[in-house]
């Protein structure tokens, strides 16, 4: 007996997100409290309308909980060594080092707003590269709400790779496909992603004069970006985003140096645009050298580099303990069937997340070396961790379970299969947007991809197309809708006193990330119907 696809199973089986969607949107509730009601809902739905069994229920969601101990661990190491470089002051440093490399202001926006953003979603991701953007470029005296907006727009584009490549961890996780497979593709997307993203975060603050004006040397840091962002995730995802932004710092205090972009007309194209509200930000100073203040992430390039590179190194890592949970074959009243396997494996000391925190404790003790370490410090930072990473650590939890019983009781496969018999060859187009509204919806593109990164590949599969693009498609969609996220909005109007202007906020976003989803979209479209229609 096969699952019955009709119009009400297809409505109960999208009941799960559709709560999160009427609690989050409509009654503004957190991810961390609708996620545990949607994966109720999803438990209630799964027994009574697609005769799941108390084996199918127990067994997902232990292999859910294994996958978002998986997301979770990179999630709290790369806040420990975010908040280990912060407390002595890093960060600031980092940001005060590059804020007075340049007068012209679209080249003071592209290295805070667009490249120091992006290195900061590349260690730390979850609204800190907004936290931290946003009142640096208001103490430069741009307008409170384009100091908020143009971060958004500016670091959305790497998060897939971002956080040590959570989200990018999540998408293989739920999707089954293999990473090596998988990076290119999405390279691809959220390069794509990169570049448009930069002139529109320019065109935020300044309007066509201030692109037309730079528009070259925002094309060639934005490239550079992109370029990078793909080089480096064919080799190691986990970096692609860190080391991106990197480049996009070097390459940005190059071009801002340029003599074409430091003449008294260029310093200000586009000033006009701003308002003359009052600037609230806040003062920085470089408090240390550079190199001290970086110590943290050459500590992290290093020992990454390490144990990609030295074979010893990496297979002695590899018989340490590791978590993984074995599982026979189960099936549903319906007979739909879950394969014998194994749950995600988790090397519990050469895990990204154990990376992070070597590497946050090797800065911990340069920095004590250096004498900028005090001894109360470390409970100051793992109080911000714990604060940090509870509310996000409930709701990847309780939505990777949700999604896991969704797929292993067949609603996942109910709701692609509505779909591709509805709107068939045009599906794809919509792709990205369906990641943008997962990360509207969760606040993050991890949440995005386990919520519909099975249902995107069963798509495909009903379509006969790629599988492989149309992820990618979903974690680009989804990394970009990072833009407008509630909670990461929220974060940059609350850390720039602007409460209650949320709506100006995403007035801005808005525009900027539904013409870049529809240009993925399109993209999409055309690789998986014209360009690479052998690819699976």
């Amino acid at each position: 007996m096969e699952i019955p696809v009709n119009f009400f199973t297809w409505i109960l089986a999208l009941s799960p997100i559709l709560v999160i969607l009427i609690l989050m949107v409509g009654y503004k509730w957190s991810a961390a409290k609708a996620g545990p009601v949607s994966w109720f809902v999803a438990l209630i739905v799964s027994i009574a309308v697609f005769k799941a069994d108390f084996k199918l229920l127990a067994f997902s969601n232990a292999k859910g909980m294994v996958m978002a101990f998986y997301v979770l661990y990179i999630i709290w190491g790369a806040l420990f060594i975010y908040h280990v470089v912060d407390e002595v002051g890093g960060i600031e440093t980092i940001g005060a080092t590059f804020m007075h490399m340049t007068r012209n202001r679209v080249f003071q926006l592209m290295m805070i707003g667009v490249a120091f953003v992006t290195f900061l979603q590349g260690v730390a991701g979850f609204g800190v590269p907004v936290a931290v953007g946003a009142p640096l470029l208001a103490g430069l005296g741009f307008d409170p709400v384009i100091a908020v907006a143009v971060p958004l727009i500016g670091h959305s584009w790497s998060v897939t790779f971002g956080d040590m490549a959570s989200s990018f961890a999540s998408i293989q996780k739920a999707t089954g496909l293999n990473g090596a497979d998988l990076a290119p593709w999405a390279a691809t997307f959220t390069g794509l992603a990169g570049l448009f993203g930069a002139f529109f975060a320019v065109h935020c603050f300044g309007g066509f004069k201030a692109i037309k004006q730079n528009w070259l040397g925002i094309f060639i840091i934005a490239l550079s970006m992109s370029i990078t962002q793909f080089l480096v995730a064919l080799w190691e995802p986990t970096l692609a985003t860190f080391i991106a932004g990197i480049v996009g710092m070097i390459v940005t205090a190059v071009i801002a140096k340029l003599p074409m972009y430091n003449t008294p007309e260029m310093q200000y194209a586009g000033e006009a645009a701003t308002t003359a509200e009052a600037p609230v930000g806040k003062t920085v100073t470089a408090r240390m050298g550079f190199n001290l203040a970086f110590a943290a992430y050459y500590a992290l390039i290093i020992i990454v580099a390490a144990v990609e590179f030295i074979s010893p190194l990496s297979n002695f890592l590899k018989r340490l303990p590791t978590l993984v949970l074995k599982f026979d074959k189960y099936a549903t009243g319906y007979n739909w069937v879950t394969q014998a396997g194994s749950s995600t494996s988790v090397a519990l000391f050469g895990h990204p997340g154990a990376l992070l925190i070597y590497a946050g404790i090797v800065g911990i003790i340069i920095y004590a070396a250096a004498g900028v370490w005090k001894g109360e410090y470390l409970g100051k930072v793992l109080n911000k961790v714990v604060k940090d990473g509870v509310n996000s650590s409930i709701a990847t939890t309780s939505m990777v379970l949700m999604a896991f019983m969704m797929v292993e009781s067949g609603m996942t496969f109910t709701l692609a299969k509505g779909v591709a018999n509805t709107l068939g060859m045009i599906y794809p187009i919509l792709t990205p947007l369906v990641g943008v509204l997962g990360a509207f919806m969760t606040g993050s593109n991890t949440n995005s991809n386990v919520m519909f990164g099975a249902f995107q590949t069963q798509v495909a599969k009903l379509l006969g197309v790629s599988t492989l693009i149309m992820a990618a498609a979903q974690t680009a969609g989804g990394s970009i809708g990072s833009m407008l996220a509630p909670a990461k909005v929220i974060v940059g109007t609350s850390t720039m006193g602007l409460t209650g202007r949320e709506g100006e906020v995403i007035g801005k976003t808005l525009k900027y990330c539904v013409i870049l989803a529809l240009l993925l979209g399109i993209l999409a479209w055309l690789m998986l119907f014209i360009f690479f229609r052998h690819i699976y």
